[in-house]
């Protein structure tokens, strides 16, 4: 009874806030301790990086200039004149739209102050002299106006064997900005195949080279030797696809793809994914028949995860034979989202849905079909999230956790229904088989089109295409679904499945990069997911 209590009031409406605030709570605290037992200590250094990534550079230049105090490094130098360029950025055009604002259009609020010119002088000036001259020529970079001396002092080091570290990587970065492009590139090679630390110079020597579409000069490049052994997967994958050798690309492709994190990125995708899971079993009256629907469901979530394998096989055919890729302009690129990214991955997880489809016609129902075609686009999502992850991005974290996992759940689930449609009648569904296929596809692409181009209606107008489908997709898990059952309610399971990717995020950002920052972060992607949930609880209400 204290259980109700909790969770309906004395006239059985549901309640949602206390739930919703201690599920957050719950998740949080485990969150944090599994991202704390499981990983070592965050550094000062990669709460920066975290922020810088964040769009958040005035907080992150702050650090930076703490750290470069305590032990001066050119790593640290760099970063901090880096980060101060953005946050100066920033800081015009927050100043920009508010004079926009003043004129009765909408600005947004100023980023925190980033950091005087005095005192990034001051500092410059107390660094060690090998630090403070690679220093004083990143910032005459920056203003185009590099001293006479520091520039020679550079040339003269860049030019000597072994060459002085970080020369040719200042002389490449001034090469381009004059845009003497075949210079730039030598500098940049030179660096990255003399020091081993800095082998991402090697990758940006051969982007300048497809940069000016200098294919044979990237061929030569790769053809053996140091720089071939330094260069990243990315070029490789490049140039096969330009050389439209798709089996080149599908072999490079899963190395671009590799997330790079370690279990910290792990644990988050699968805390969230298991919050979702959460809401399919309970959709899908999983304490029904549990030993038939467990199994199946377990089943379809790893199927779900697996079906990464043909996209990637499918990315490396469009892109390579079909040249089907973005370009930025908004009418290929349409072209692109729905017939490239869209098809792609709704073939692959409809495809990998298959081997369940014979099983589910034999002992399950339209309930299970829809549920487990579900948990196929969550296994889909959740690894896809690995990828997102590496980037953290802070601010779009919270958002895709909540949208983008229910979203392949939706898409997934609706082309499952009426492929089993399909199975039962062909003559009868086909052209709503067809329809229904073509529906999602274009769904899919448009909403991952709109986020691309904010031009457009972006974000907005993409909530529009989420919100139209998962409300479809419901619809129909309530028509199979006949009757409530006993138990958690599905409105409950679904506040449980946000409150753990809030209280996950949450955690996340707190130990990227404090717990300050992280709610200063987070905070518009509170407010988007509270617009969101709304928008659900309306209709989760009836079910």
């Amino acid at each position: 009874m204290r259980a109700r209590g909790l969770l309906f009031t004395p006239y059985g409406e549901p309640r949602l806030v206390l739930p919703g605030l201690i599920g957050v709570i719950a998740a949080f605290v485990v969150a944090l301790a599994l991202i704390t037992f499981t990983n070592r200590p965050r550094t000062e250094e990669q709460r920066a990086d975290a922020l810088m990534r964040s769009a958040k550079p005035a907080q992150a230049e702050r650090i930076y200039a703490r750290l470069l105090r305590e032990q001066a490094s050119v790593p640290l130098a760099l970063a901090l004149l880096d980060a101060h360029d953005q946050a100066l950025l920033l800081q015009n055009i927050a100043k920009l739209r508010e004079g926009a604002h003043s004129r009765g259009q909408t600005g947004l609020p100023d980023p925190e102050t980033p950091m005087s010119e005095e005192e990034i002088e001051r500092l410059v000036g107390e660094l060690p002299e090998d630090v403070s001259l690679v220093a004083r020529f990143s910032r005459g970079l920056q203003a185009r106006d590099i001293p006479q001396d520091v520039h020679e002092k550079i040339a003269a080091g860049a030019s000597r064997e072994p060459p002085m570290p970080w020369a040719n990587h200042l002389l490449g970065r001034a090469a381009q900005r004059q845009s003497k492009h075949a210079e730039a590139a030598a500098f940049f090679e030179k660096e990255g195949v003399t020091f081993a630390e800095r082998r991402a110079d090697v990758d940006t020597a051969l982007h300048i080279w497809l940069a000016l579409e200098n294919w044979e000069m990237v061929r030569d490049r790769l053809a053996g030797g140091r720089v071939a052994a330094a260069a990243g997967p990315i070029v490789k994958y490049k140039l096969a696809v330009h050389d439209q050798d798709w089996r080149a690309a599908a072999r490079f492709l899963p190395q671009v793809w590799a997330p790079r994190l370690g279990g910290t990125g792990l644990a988050m995708s699968a805390i969230t994914a298991l919050g979702w899971a959460f809401f399919c079993a309970r959709l899908g009256k999983l304490g029904m028949r549990v030993r038939f629907r467990l199994p199946m469901y377990l089943a379809a979530f790893a199927l779900g995860v697996a079906s990464v394998v043909p996209t990637i096989f499918l990315i490396a055919i469009e892109e390579a034979k079909l040249r089907l890729v973005e370009t930025g302009d908004p009418a290929r690129d349409i072209i692109f989202f729905v017939f490239g990214v869209g098809l792609r991955e709704e073939a692959s997880k409809l495809l990998l849905f298959l081997p369940l489809l014979p099983i589910l016609r034999k002992w399950g129902d339209k309930l299970d079909v829809l549920v487990c075609g579900a948990l196929v686009g969550l296994g889909f999502a959740a690894e896809e999230n690995l990828n997102y992850l590496a980037q953290e991005n802070l601010q779009t974290g919270l958002g895709r956790f909540l949208t983008a996992n229910f979203f392949h759940m939706a898409m997934t689930g609706t082309l499952a229904s009426a492929l089993d449609d399909f199975v039962a009648d062909r003559e009868k569904h086909a052209s709503a088989f067809m329809r229904t296929s073509l529906f999602v596809v274009v769904i899919h692409g448009v909403y991952d089109f709109l986020l691309s181009h904010e031009s457009f209606g972006g974000t907005y107008f993409a909530m529009t295409a989420f919100v139209l489908l998962t409300k479809l997709f419901l619809e129909s898990v309530d028509s199979a679904r006949r009757r409530a059952d006993r138990g958690l309610t599905p409105l409950h399971a679904f506040i449980f499945a946000v409150s753990v990717v809030t209280g996950v995020s949450l955690a996340f950002a707190t130990v990227a990069v404090g717990p300050k920052a992280a709610l200063l972060v987070m905070g518009g992607g509170l407010l988007g997911q509270a617009i969101i949930v709304y928008m659900f609880v309306r209709t989760l209400r009836t079910m």
